[in-house]
């Protein structure tokens, strides 16, 4: 969403995650006036109008008339981050109720037959050696 303070001209954009259903304030990033304002699905039903106060949300992002951004503390809400815990943190292994390695590293060539790993291999050969030559499945 794109609120554009009429007092300054700077076009604060709204995110649409927290802004979605919003019925509260924020603040122009450019001049500081608090706007009250109420959403629905994505949609302004009511304002912006002025108001007192602290905002409940600030912009993700505003930029000047001249399309130079404004960014800083007070002014817009910083970007989200990843989770700590996962962050560069290597991925556990994992394996299926048959011992299986189902996830978690890239495959080492003894583990391979061609392209494909080798459990997924023996898979398919299996009932191709179990089925007789010239025997059709039954339907």
């Amino acid at each position: 969403m794109l609120l554009t303070c009429p007092k300054c001209k700077t076009k604060n954009f709204l995110d649409p995650y927290p802004f979605w259903n919003f019925k509260g304030k924020t603040k122009c990033a450019g001049c500081g006036t608090v706007w009250r304002l109420e959403t629905a699905a994505g949609r302004c039903t009511s304002g912006p109008e002025a108001a007192d106060g602290q905002p409940d949300l600030l912009p993700g992002f505003a930029e000047k008339p001249d399309y130079t951004a404004i960014t800083g503390p007070g002014l817009t809400r910083a970007a989200p981050r990843a989770r700590k815990d996962s962050v560069c943190r290597p991925i556990p292994i994992q394996r299926n109720v048959r011992g299986q390695i189902v996830s978690g590293r890239p495959l080492k060539k003894d583990e391979l037959v061609g392209s494909r790993p080798r459990f997924i291999a023996e898979a398919i050969a299996a009932p191709a050696a179990s089925t007789p030559k010239g025997a059709r499945g039954t339907v």
